[in-house]
């Protein structure tokens, strides 16, 4: 994994001549996740490193761009790569930075960790900690203007006004605009949390993604309009702002909305299925569709000059920056950032299943060992997007099968909540039929089939060898094996149908109450630092197997929070990779098996 390359956050300048983005990588040196800037022609050509960096913004000129660099803001010359320092301000890292229209003013975001005294944990620390995220206004010399009160990130201008997200006045989060430290107002009412937002090209007008359901995560989120307001997608199936996921930190957190000037098309990532185009919406005639569809995912859009860029991946890319013309629809590559990468990959193909799509990702040749492997989330979407784990393992020999049970995004509303209060029932039927096709097919060994997950996917795995004796063995990484313990908030309430005074799901559905019937060769991996599904889950099964006389391990990670697979150190990454690989090709591969 070393070798790979992810491209993000592309940027196009204003005039649509240039693409700045990210390449994130990791270095085993550093044992750290590393990022530099580039820039390249919009026509293609070769990138201009303007070095370490993240979140790079353009100058409204298009001669600067402000990157961010640990808890300093750099401008820095496109053309040349030579930079300077902003004053550096204090008070945590710099997220990113947003020009005002005249460029005179730039609003800064940042992040810090403070004490909680209200019980707030950071994922990834011990302690009880929150992020403090605050915008402060510069000008181009550094010198502080105003400061926003209170919690803000993600600033955008419109003239001299500032919107930004809040959650200030409690609730689940609030898009504000303010022109100056006193002048806030608000525009949404906290009734659920807003995503993304983009201003109309001329100012009149703001676009945001969000829903009116408190924290549901599982309910669509949905386009509005302000002034008037109205809601742009009434008739969509498709929830927008979550993208096919793969394991890496794209497409998490904020959603990207953009607003084109040339076309009044607003675009914003959307699964359908397994596959991620880009959604778009024209206000002025209420029309709506897809672009750049196919078999990959299209992550983080952006316009200028009248075209459009993203970042795209599939099966065997982890992904490229693209550009498009607006008026044709056409795109080109204007990257190749993993060359090798792509011609080693094991190709991805279709497992055919009724209602339920799957993929199975192998190399030529068989049997082979099948890896079942059940996405976390619950209320995400996998498919045709690169996963550096899924290659790594079928690198090594295994079939790898995933797949979009009840209660993943991209197939609506309706398949996404179907595992409310049910969580272990319609979704377990899923993985049961997934897995009987596989099994069935011709490169397949179905006497060397193992299950693993990440923290729902996790709990699955667990859910599963207390009801099926069929696998070879399972691995649970940062999964839930007791829900009574993990609740700590009503966000528990939706999956697990009530509160734990209400509910009897917290009980009959924790994998731990059926410990006894698990006799299937257990792996437990579990991130020390884990505050969402804390290490505690692991530590109750894998006593309870212990006392049964079970076939059980537990390798503990430390240093290391929930998304691990998504932003740990190399060091851990390959901790955790080799107790999995020593762990499978003890129960999975003949003593005479190769790697090939």
């Amino acid at each position: 994994m070393t070798d790979l390359r992810w491209l993000a956050d592309p940027r196009l300048s204003p005039d649509g001549t240039r693409v700045a983005y990210v390449e994130g990588a990791l270095d085993p040196d550093a044992d750290a996740v590393v990022s530099r800037v580039g820039v390249v022609p919009a026509g293609g050509g070769p990138t201009l490193w303007l070095g370490a960096g993240t979140a790079p913004r353009w100058s409204p000129d298009g001669r600067q761009l402000a990157v961010s660099r640990g808890d300093g803001l750099w401008l820095v010359d496109a053309a040349t790569g030579s930079g300077r320092e902003l004053a550096r301000q204090g008070g945590g890292q710099v997220t990113e930075a947003a020009w005002s229209p005249d460029g005179r003013l730039l609003a800064i975001a940042r992040s810090a960790l403070v004490d909680s005294l209200g019980g707030v944990r950071v994922d990834g620390l011990p302690g009880l900690y929150r992020n403090h995220r605050r915008v402060q206004v510069v000008d181009v010399d550094g010198r502080p203007r105003w400061t926003l009160p209170g919690d803000a990130h993600a600033p955008q201008w419109s003239g001299e006004r500032l919107a930004f997200l809040t959650d200030r006045f409690g609730g689940w989060g609030d898009l504000c605009v303010a022109t100056g430290p006193d002048q806030i107002v608000r525009v949404t009412d906290g009734a659920g949390p807003v995503r993304g937002f983009a201003w109309s090209p001329d100012g009149a007008r703001l676009a945001y993604l969000g829903h009116r359901h408190g924290d549901a995560a599982d309910v669509n989120l949905r386009l509005f309009l302000t002034d008037p307001a109205v809601e742009l997608t009434a008739d969509w199936t498709y929830g927008l702002g979550n993208p096919v996921r793969g394991d890496d930190p794209r497409g998490t957190g904020d959603a990207p909305v953009v607003w084109s000037a040339a076309s009044d098309r607003i675009y914003t990532e959307v699964a359908v299925g397994g596959r991620g185009p880009l959604a778009w919406f024209a206000p002025s005639s209420g029309r709506s569709g897809r672009v750049f569809d196919g078999p990959h995912t299209c992550l983080s859009p952006t316009v200028g000059g009248g075209r459009v860029a993203f970042v795209r991946s599939d099966a065997l890319n982890p992904g490229d920056v693209h550009v498009a013309d607006e008026p044709t629809g056409r795109s080109l590559a204007v990257t190749d950032a993993n060359p090798a990468a792509v011609r080693a990959a094991a190709p991805m193909t279709p497992v055919a299943v009724e209602a339920v799509d799957a993929w199975l990702t192998a190399h030529d040749g068989g049997p082979r060992p099948l890896l079942v492997n059940v996405h976390g989330g619950p209320h995400g979407a996998v498919g045709w997007r690169h996963t550096a784990e899924v290659q790594r393992l079928a690198a090594r020999g295994y079939a790898v099968l995933t797949f979009n049970p009840r209660g993943s995004q991209g197939y609506g509303e309706e398949f996404a909540t179907a595992i409310r209060g049910d969580w272990g029932g319609v979704d377990w039927q899923d993985v049961t039929a997934v897995v009987n096709a596989a099994a069935a097919l011709p490169g397949v060994d179905p006497e060397r089939m193992a299950i693993w997950g990440v923290s729902y996917g996790g709990f699955m795995a667990q859910w599963a060898i207390a009801h099926t004796s069929r696998f070879a063995c399972a691995i649970s990484e940062n999964g839930i094996s007791d829900f009574m313990a993990a609740w700590r908030s009503p966000f528990w309430d939706l999956p697990m149908g009530g509160a734990p005074w209400s509910s009897p799901r917290y009980v009959d559905r924790s994998p731990l109450v059926h410990a006894d019937r698990i006799r299937t060769p257990l792996l437990l991996v579990h991130a020390e630092h884990d505050q969402v599904c804390p290490v505690a889950q692991s530590e109750q099964l894998h006593a309870a197997l212990r006392r049964l006389g079970r076939d059980v391990e537990l390798v503990r990670i430390p240093g290391e929070g929930h998304l691990m697979n998504l932003h740990g150190r190399p060091s851990n990454r390959a901790r955790r990779a080799a107790a999995v690989d020593a762990f499978l090709d003890r129960h999975l591969k003949p003593p005479t098996q190769t790697n090939a």
